[in-house]
């Protein structure tokens, strides 16, 4: 197993999620279409392309990245395009022949904000348009369509065009999941990296995707987490004892595969130095893990692009305070939110996004929130605090 560091993990790389991956094919066995829960760089995108490279037999999954898409009309060309290219029609071959045969007939003329256009001139919005494409599907394989970044394909659509078109798009997809003939042909699982739940509860629109079945990707437990590290350490080379790997874990804290793996990374710069490993050198590669700005850059520019002026320096202040103070009391945040004319909604609402996006929490007391990750905690008091 390779120490993949940020990119998409598949095979033989990919460390098990077992009871994720058990969690999510009894809900789509169920008929339910699925909601990924979880903050950025938990592991969402992986768990989907094993769902893609190791389907159950009667499926035929898809996968499609729609964080570009700034409209309806780019979304469902993605999506359309996502069926009928070469290389998803090819891979069907030896899975549902028939399939991959007829939809290769399929001849779109255009995608437009008019709808859709087929070969044969008929012109249909893009929900039964879609419909369309889909109905033909042999009954013994159903697709599982993965959308990835569909919140932030909602947060451009109402950056760039408006919150009716928003709006309009999650109607489409409830539409089509309420339609029982559909849902017998088609499930979708939707993930990505900002929270769905957040963005639509912005604009009022929770009740379109209350419907979906929430499936929550958790950090690693602590025996999970010591496996894959010393699973990490035999691949690597590098010899490490059972005190020096519970330091490690112990200044992570927040036990996600991307922060194990990213100090490892710098470990084993070090140790291929100095093959020596104690707990000065795992402190030595957190410092040098915080100087690498693209491993942590979106957390604030995600801020920056998904939140009005007012809404990202209350934010900002929020986070500058927990990473000097390790914590903020709900006074603190009441006060902020006073200073940077917002209401008490508007303040919950921003500190909910911060919650559901993976910046913060309050578990272990309502009143008192801190941050997830240390290691953000300290990238951010370094980089964007002072």
């Amino acid at each position: 197993m390779k120490n993949v560091v940020g990119q998409v993990v598949r095979k033989a790389d990919f460390w098990q999620r077992k009871f994720e991956l058990e969690d999510m094919w009894d809900a789509i066995n169920s008929g339910s279409h699925l909601l990924l829960c979880a903050p950025r760089r938990v592991g969402k995108t992986s768990l989907m392309h094993k769902i893609l490279d190791e389907p159950q037999d009667n499926y035929i999954p898809i996968y499609i990245d729609t964080e570009s898409a700034d409209s309806q009309a780019e979304f469902w060309k993605k999506i359309f395009n996502a069926l009928t290219e070469e290389k998803f029609t090819s891979s069907l071959k030896n899975k549902a022949q028939l399939f991959a045969d007829w939809l290769k007939g399929i001849k779109i003329t255009s995608i437009s904000i008019e709808g859709v256009e087929f070969g044969d001139g008929d012109v249909l919005d893009y929900k039964v348009a879609f419909k369309r494409l889909i109905k033909d599907l042999e009954q013994d394989k159903k697709l599982i369509i993965m959308i990835d970044e569909f919140a932030q394909t909602i947060e451009n659509i109402i950056q760039y065009q408006d919150v009716q078109n928003a709006l309009s798009l999650l109607k489409a997809h409830r539409e089509l999941r309420q339609d029982t003939e559909f849902s017998q042909k088609v499930t979708f699982v939707y993930a990505g990296s900002i929270g769905l739940e957040s963005v639509v509860a912005k604009i009022g629109a929770s009740k379109h995707i209350n419907d979906l079945n929430s499936i929550k990707v958790s950090p690693l437990i602590r025996a999970e987490a010591q496996q894959f590290v010393e699973s990490l350490f035999a691949n690597l080379s590098i010899t490490s004892t059972a005190e020096v790997t519970n330091y490690l874990l112990d200044q992570i804290d927040w036990l996600i595969p991307f922060y194990i793996q990213l100090i490892v990374q710098e470990i084993k710069k070090l140790y291929r130095r100095a093959p020596n490993l104690d707990n000065s050198v795992v402190d030595q590669a957190i410092n040098n893990a915080l100087d690498n700005r693209n491993h942590f850059e979106s957390w604030q520019s995600k801020l920056k692009t998904g939140l009005e002026k007012d809404e990202y320096l209350f934010a900002k202040e929020v986070l500058n305070k927990i990473s000097n103070d390790t914590f903020i009391n709900s006074l603190d945040i009441n006060n902020m939110a006073s200073k940077h004319k917002l209401d008490e909604n508007n303040a919950r609402e921003n500190i909910q996004s911060l919650v559901y996006d993976g910046y913060i929490n309050n578990n272990d007391d309502s009143k008192i929130y801190k941050f997830n990750s240390p290691i953000l905690r300290m990238w951010w008091n370094k980089n964007v605090a002072n």
